[in-house]
């Protein structure tokens, strides 16, 4: 690979701005596909790259792929996203945050740490937003790439993609999936391995890792509906906040959610949202309150998430009972009147239940009230005055409303966006050559490169690896479509294409430090020597005799 033009290319892709879920990241895909058709093989097989359209996309994206076709079926997947976080975290530098070579001129001024500096001044990091995550990456799959097009005899396919909306809901992955059993049916293609490019971070030795696996994120939304009342006749009502703060402290940072797997732990759930539902000030309790947590999973499915939660708020919800009867008891001695229990009892749901039963309750009537609010949501979405997390909110409390149940319940559903946990180990017929990558990979790096890495059975950090298989499909697809408000109204995976897929993964990617912060920044030498030699190595080992 021609290190300079390497160089070239990812300040060329750097410099495009990207931010995910704009319009900017159609400017980085019109840039790779013109790549791509100047390259002398696609002007030969026009019909072996294109832009595969989002479905329904506003903003018009799409993953841009090319396929080189060899001798035989076996293909390796090159997979990585073109869209980066915006650069708002930059300040005043603001306007440099895509051009590194500008950028490192004035960071120094910054409010930076001692390492941050460190890095700096040792010419050996190229700091700028995406240099790291991910157009690193970009650029060597495209030269690698345009190398084995220029080869007059190839064994095997490599089949790249570029995909759009990774920093957000992934919508390019998931439709991508599509994308490759189409490639893979069209082509007779059998997918080997998908390689992703996604920054590491070094291990507590100081190595570099390789990642057989990528973490899981399900978020978790839990609606709350009390009974409105004065603050003067506190006791003629439920406060939806207390019985939600209740479920909250149970679950926040909970290692009851935790996943072990080989001695690698998920994180424990957070909360990143929770609030009532009042918009103003008056003399009375909320009628409502709710929030969301993710799970990150290694092996939890949603089946068991569910059924977790579930049990963790009957807990909350029978706490909070017993603690305001303790306190009305009291409330009453003090009156001199007699002691009584309050009429509260706890009622948990699930999503899928609570649908179910407005659907009896009022039939078409709330499902033309469902569709219609879907619409107004996505208007919203679009400009801006709602989320998805906060719309799966609005859709369970209009569920709630159409039920002629009106006692206090706590309501628990999914929101998007959902990923799946995957990781090699899963994969009941793992091929020898996918077992035994990561350690050929390792001793390679060690002997031809002179670097010490690792390899772990999950990347933390979330990735679209997600996407390129299913597992316990039994256990995750009846779970999230019945209890994903948004399920087929704005999000969805296409799961079959997903199973059909079924392709094992590894994470090679550069040394990165900080993404999402100012000090964003790649190893050099790992991006213009280790990484692109270390992925060849991988392509040339999988589609090997």
């Amino acid at each position: 690979m021609n290190k300079n033009e390497l160089e070239k290319l990812f300040y060329e892709l750097v410099e495009i701005q990207s931010d995910t879920g704009t319009e900017l990241e159609k400017d980085v895909e019109t840039f790779i596909h013109n790549w791509l058709g100047d390259l002398d093989y696609f002007k030969e097989n026009p019909e072996l790259f294109g832009k595969y359209q989002l479905k329904d996309d506003p903003l018009g994206r799409a993953v841009v792929w090319g396929l080189r076709r060899g001798d035989g079926p076996g293909t390796v997947i090159l997979l990585h996203h073109h869209d980066v976080v915006d650069s708002y975290d930059y300040g005043r530098l603001k306007d440099l945050a895509y051009r590194p070579k500008k950028l490192i001129e004035k960071i120094a001024d910054a409010d930076i740490n001692q390492e941050t500096r460190d890095d700096l001044e040792s010419d050996k990091w190229i700091f700028g937003r995406g240099t790291a995550d991910m157009k690193a990456a970009g650029a060597i799959h495209l030269l690698l790439l345009k190398d084995y097009t220029e080869l007059d005899s190839f064994k095997g396919n490599l089949l790249f993609l570029s995909v759009p909306d990774e920093e957000s809901l992934s919508q390019g992955a998931r439709e991508g999936a599509s994308l490759l059993n189409n490639l893979k049916e069209k082509h007779g293609l059998q997918y080997l391995m998908c390689v992703d490019g996604e920054p590491h971070e070094r291990d507590e030795k100081g190595r570099a890792v390789f990642y057989e696996g990528s973490v899981g994120k399900t978020m978790v939304v839990v609606y709350v509906r009390g009974r409105k009342t004065h603050l003067g006749h506190i006791f003629q009502g439920l406060n939806p906040s207390h019985i939600l703060s209740e479920i909250v402290t149970s679950t926040d940072m909970n290692p009851l959610f935790s996943d072990v797997v080989e001695g690698e732990v998920s994180p424990p759930p957070s909360w990143s949202f929770m609030r009532d539902t009042k918009e103003q000030y008056d003399a009375s309790i909320p009628e409502s309150a709710g929030g969301y947590f993710s799970v990150l999973t290694l092996t939890q499915t949603p089946k068991d998430i569910l059924e977790n939660t579930r049990k963790i708020s009957v807990r909350a919800f029978d706490t909070v009972i017993k603690r305001i009867n303790e306190h009305y008891s009291r409330f009453r001695i003090m009156g001199h009147q007699p002691i009584e229990n309050l009429p509260w009892n706890s009622n948990v749901m699930y999503f899928s239940e609570a649908y179910q039963q407005a659907l009896e309750d009022y039939g078409d009537e709330y499902l033309r009230a469902y569709d219609e609010r879907v619409e107004k949501i996505k208007n919203d979405i679009a400009e801006g005055k709602t989320n998805i997390p906060d719309s799966t909110l609005d859709l369970i409390s209009l569920t709630i409303d159409f039920m002629k149940d009106k006692s206090p319940k706590v309501v628990i559903a999914f929101s998007p966006p959902y990923y799946p946990h995957i990781a090699n180990l899963d994969f009941e017929d793992l091929s020898e050559k996918a077992k035994h990558l990561g350690l050929h990979l390792i001793q390679y790096a060690k002997e031809e490169l002179g670097q010490c890495y690792a390899k772990k059975h999950y990347f933390m950090g979330i990735s679209d690896l997600s996407y390129v298989a299913l597992n316990d499909s039994e256990s995750v697809v009846p779970y999230i479509e019945k209890n994903m408000p948004h399920w087929n109204k704005t999000y969805s995976i296409p799961f079959k294409d997903l199973e059909e897929i079924s392709v094992p993964i590894i994470n090679i990617g550069p040394w990165g430090k900080d993404y999402h912060k100012f000090t964003e920044r790649v190893l050099r030498e790992d991006l213009l020597e280790n990484t692109p030699k270390l992925t060849k190595f991988a392509i040339d080992y999988l589609l090997s005799s």
